[in-house]
């Protein structure tokens, strides 16, 4: 979606946007919200014991969100026989294939 799409989707919204209202928009509960906010993902401001996310935050979170990248951060494939490889960075899993050429995975 473009950003005028998710403007006029969020039109009924206020401009400072209530955990509340994220979580409705974003179809998840509070909780996961205070989650996202204490991960640095969505950025707020507190307001008194009110945490306040403006729908510019929000639509830039949403949209960046739309362009994921479409390649996994995580691959075994069995063409790896013998060779072993991390990614922890990405996924935190370690795999490696043994002498048989079965794929052999660790989290």
């Amino acid at each position: 979606m473009t950003k005028k799409e998710y403007r006029k989707a969020l039109s009924s919204y206020p401009e400072a946007l209530t955990a509340s209202e994220v979580a409705e928009i974003l179809r998840v509960c509070t909780k996961t919200v205070y989650k996202l906010i204490k991960q640095g993902e969505i950025p707020a401001v507190k307001i008194g014991r009110e945490n306040r996310i403006s729908k510019s935050v929000l639509i830039s979170y949403l949209r960046n969100k739309d362009k994921g990248s479409t390649n996994p951060k995580c691959v075994c494939s069995e063409n790896s026989a013998g060779v072993v490889w991390t990614s922890g960075r990405s996924c935190g899993s370690v795999c490696g294939a043994s002498e048989t050429g079965r794929k052999e995975r660790s989290a």
